[in-house]
């Protein structure tokens, strides 16, 4: 089980992202109230492809946060 982070409008592509890679969603909810920017979260837990597809659909849902990548 994993939470997920993201900005409200980096929700969709992140979540089509977790769906292309076999990766369960079990909630998308919130922890903060009138927050700006408004931040969600997706509840996680494994999927049923082998572990390197799923790490590569990890990777692909950050690569549509606005995250800031490492040097």
């Amino acid at each position: 089980m994993a939470t997920f982070a993201m900005l409200e409008s980096e929700l969709q592509p992140v979540l089509k992202a977790l769906r292309a890679a076999s990766i369960n969603i079990v909630a998308i909810h919130q922890h903060m109230a009138g927050e700006k920017p408004r931040v969600l979260f997706f509840a996680l837990t494994s999927g049923s492809d082998a572990p390197r597809n799923l790490a590569k659909g990890l990777r692909a849902a950050l690569d549509k946060t606005g995250r800031k990548k490492a040097p």
